[in-house]
């Protein structure tokens, strides 16, 4: 049995911090554990946990027993597989330390060390490490159930609203000079300008092509998502009662930020 450290317990701390706002809840979620990611039926010399694949659609490997006294515990590794319009780094409210290009398109997120998403196709593969020599050996291994071996992987296909964020600060930064220039025309924080103009240029102009800049402003789409947020957690009849809205104008609204809330 491996025992819980520090690294694990971060892992398990990040689980729920990175979890908390980009889970799915329906529609095409279910379409996201059809052919998931993950590292091999070993990784690491350890075998994928079957059993709790079952139950969660996670894939996990190794397993953990609590020590006496410590609160949490996670596997050595997990792969999270989500569509990108339930998670991206656009819609998770926390910037990520890094950013890259990974085994040719997949757009690599880290947050932690031990937390990295990998964007490629429609898909957001979340990969926890409790270790982080682990990592490196992970972003190596991982790849589609039906894969022998891991391939190269294409670039991810997000939702409209999410290239439209990228295209608020990309046309921006065509007119204006510096970041907090930027900043202040598009309503970000210089760090929020900072991650996006990053993304925009790994993806490259192709992505952004024909993607029209927002109408909205940045303050109508965070309220917006808050709305959304509400209806999903309250239900769309409380929020749109609590709001002065009918359930059409809410879901209306809602499907405005469809890939900005973690629910598709």
């Amino acid at each position: 049995m491996k025992r819980a450290g520090p690294f694990a317990l971060l892992a398990a701390l990040l689980l729920v911090l990175l979890a908390g706002t980009a889970f799915g809840r329906g529609g095409d979620e279910s379409q996201a554990s059809k052919n998931p990611y993950w590292l091999g039926p070993y990784f690491a010399g350890m075998r994928f946990d079957q059993e709790a694949f079952a139950k969660g659609g996670t894939i996990a490997y190794g397993d953990c027993e609590l020590p006496e006294g410590e609160g949490g515990c996670a596997p050595p590794a997990q792969v999270q597989t989500q569509t990108s319009c339930a998670r991206n780094p656009i819609a998770i409210d926390r910037l990520p330390q890094r950013v890259w290009l990974l085994r040719g398109g997949g757009l690599a997120v880290e947050y932690e060390p031990t937390g990295v998403d990998i964007g490629t196709g429609n898909r957001t593969v979340t990969v926890y490490t409790d270790e982080l020599q682990l990592m490196s050996a992970a972003l190596r291994e991982v790849r589609r159930r039906s894969q022998s071996s891991p391939l190269p992987l294409p670039p991810p296909v997000y939702p409209k609203v999410v290239l439209g964020e990228l295209k608020r600060v990309t046309a921006a930064a065509a007119r204006l000079h510096g970041v907090k220039a930027i900043a202040k025309a598009t309503e970000l924080t210089p760090a929020e300008v900072k991650v996006r103009l990053q993304i925009a240029e790994l993806l490259g102009p192709q992505a952004l092509a024909g993607v029209p800049v927002p109408t909205m402003s940045t303050a109508t789409v965070e309220r917006l998502r808050q709305l959304a947020f509400a209806a999903y957690e309250l239900g769309f009849l409380e929020t749109a009662e609590k709001n002065g809205l009918t359930v059409a104008q809410l879901k209306a609204d809602v499907r405005r930020v469809r890939g900005l809330v973690g629910h598709c």
